[in-house]
């Protein structure tokens, strides 16, 4: 095979491995194991390539990913290593987006009618809603009534190409050939539609075992790579010596160190500040700032550096730092301009209240309360569906909220000291302007007072100020002012940009400096990565869960936060910036924490 002109992130030339030499020459099925950056992308698509003059003209390859990123990422591989003729018919999808193609397109067979799509906001307010176990009523929601949610995907599709041969046929004349990345990372439902496929098609598995972060979820089987090996016996390559992303560097050798919990190597391209509860600010923001300087420094225009949290709370509270001036030595830091990445449902619904706000100067009080308070009632229905468990407070808050919306609407009296604070905002007539930065401004703090109920929405609106739909919504609130010198159904208008970012947001190329947590990072690699670690003994700096490692964690949460961290480490092609609590308890030495000068 020679050599290539691109590969998974690493320079130009590269010479294949002997061992990836033989995986292009093996017969399918065939498992090619590897860690970040060690070329299963690369050879994938070379075995993609060998495949195309086999194919007629309606056949494709298949190559599934589990996220819109890492999608983003194979298309870009594709175009940097293979000519257009030979890209012509590659598709690569999303697991879930072709299983959801099968169910539109064939799905009137399972029910007798067309299938419906119940997508994540509408679930996920169904689910707030359900007083049962969940998967039981998804899969009767599906049996029953022929509506489908995100995790019936992957089983609907497979109960196709099992009862229809028809299906099953077309399916495997359209795509001969498939390709599985991320495969440790299969759930048992996508399982079976790979046991399904694998049939009819040729298979070629791409996993890593100790890139498993998906430890959470329940259908996640830590034996996925055994299965496939009873099931398959595939042809087995191992490319796991070989690092294309960060050659000539130390990242994949410390991330291994964490990763088995070995003493940690001493290497240039990894760096560890440390922080006191006081100066998280300062030191946070110099360390986002000598990775995107020292990048540049090198050569590197325009670096690409991703600021990773365990949490969406930690992400925001770096936004807070990097949108703020710092001193650090008498230097002064001006604020850093950054994308966020952020998880849409809770922001989104957190949005739509301040929107809410925005309308008051439209709307009777009744009105116009009730409508705040539905829209906090509908956030808090978001917030229990995504963690029943660790929310006890948003079912309660939901019930009290909406309850308070009717009673104004019936001409009763409010009674809770939440919706009484709004109730005093309404009467003291909110000072807006028509500039529509300082007027969400304003509707946002009235949610950053002491309680429950709208503490938590202050956290999660934030996000949306440094979203790059901020000029498109600017654009509609200033069209309102314009029109009605008010801010008159922004509530309604502004759910389309809102939602239409949240999509966006993964297809953008990674430029400058991105603030995501570490799973949503996964897939994606940068110039520069910043992990900040949280603050786990002070109570009022951080919550404990923003720490990768705690005292009390148990032995598997270690190994979990080990495999993190290790995906968090390895998004880096050049530089790594560990920045960390003095007072944290951790698997990595403290003696290496210093400050930065």
């Amino acid at each position: 095979m020679g050599t290539l002109t691109m590969n998974d992130g690493g320079p130009a030339g590269m010479k294949l491995s002997d061992t990836a030499e033989n995986a292009l020459q093996s017969e399918c099925p065939m498992l090619v194991l590897g860690g970040p950056g060690s070329g299963k992308t690369t050879l994938s698509l070379l075995k993609a390539k060998s495949y195309v003059p086999e194919l007629a003209p309606e056949q494709a390859i298949l190559f599934l990913s589990f996220s819109r990123a890492a999608v983003r990422q194979v298309e870009i591989r594709c175009r940097d290593l293979l000519n257009a003729e030979e890209r012509r018919p590659i598709e690569v999808r999303t697991y879930h987006s072709f299983a959801l193609d099968v169910l539109k397109t064939h799905g009137k067979l399972l029910n007798g009618t067309p299938p419906r799509i119940l997508y994540p906001s509408e679930e996920t307010l169904l689910k707030s809603r359900h007083s049962g176990p969940w998967e039981e009523e998804a899969k009767r929601l599906a049996t029953e009534e022929g509506r489908y949610v995100f995790g019936e995907f992957a089983s609907a599709a497979n109960k196709l190409l099992v009862g229809s041969k028809a299906v099953a046929k077309l399916i495997a004349d359209k795509y001969p050939v498939v390709i599985l990345d991320e495969f440790q990372d299969t759930n048992n439902f996508q399982w079976e539609l790979v046991k399904t496929l694998s049939l009819r098609s040729r298979m070629v598995f791409l996993a890593d075992p100790d890139q498993r972060i998906f430890d959470y979820d329940k259908h996640v089987s830590t034996e996925r790579l055994q299965h496939l090996r009873d099931y398959l016996r595939p042809a087995e390559f191992d490319l796991g010596g070989d690092n294309h992303r960060s050659p000539n560097s130390g990242i994949l050798a410390y991330a291994n160190a964490v990763l088995h919990n070995k003493a940690l190597p001493a290497v240039p391209e990894v760096k560890t500040s440390c922080y006191n509860s006081d100066d998280f600010g300062t030191i946070m923001h110099l360390a986002v700032l000598k990775t995107l300087s020292g990048l540049q420094e090198e050569g590197i225009e325009r670096p690409s550096v991703a600021v990773l949290a365990r949490t969406n709370a930690m992400v925001a509270k770096v936004s807070d730092c990097l949108t703020q001036d710092h001193e650090f030595c008498g230097y002064p830091m001006e604020p850093i301009v950054h994308d966020v990445l952020w998880d849409a449902n809770l922001t989104i619904a957190a949005s739509l209240v301040v929107a809410s706000i925005l309308e008051w100067t439209a709307l009777p009080k009744e009105d116009a309360l009730a409508q705040t308070f539905e829209l906090i009632a509908e956030y808090f229905d978001m917030k229990n569906a995504s963690n029943p468990k660790g929310v006890k407070y948003a079912q309660k808050s939901s019930k009290r909220l909406s309850d308070e919306a009717k009673s104004l609407k019936a001409g009763g009296k409010l009674k809770y000291k939440v919706t009484k604070h709004f109730e005093k905002a309404y009467d003291s007539e909110l000072p807006f302007t028509g500039r529509p930065a300082d007027d969400w401004r304003r509707a946002r703090d009235l949610l950053d007072i002491k309680t429950d109920e709208l503490n938590v929405a202050f956290g999660d609106v934030k996000f949306v100020r440094l979203f790059r739909a901020s000029d498109q919504i600017g654009g509609c609130l200033s069209d309102l002012w314009d029109k009605h010198g008010n801010y008159i159904n922004a509530s309604r208008l502004l759910r389309r940009p809102l939602s239409m970012q949240s999509l966006q947001s993964d297809y953008r190329e990674p430029v400058g400096c991105s603030l995501m947590t570490v799973h949503k990072a996964k897939g994606k690699e940068f110039d520069g990565v910043v992990i900040v670690d949280g603050y786990p003994k002070s109570a009022d700096a951080f919550f404990r869960a923003d720490a990768f490692f705690r005292a009390e964690a148990l032995s598997s949460e270690r190994e979990s936060a080990r495999r993190l961290l290790r995906v968090a480490i390895t998004r880096a092609r050049r530089h790594v910036f560990l920045v960390r609590p003095y007072s944290a308890l951790c698997h990595w030495p403290t003696s290496n924490c210093k400050r930065e000068s």
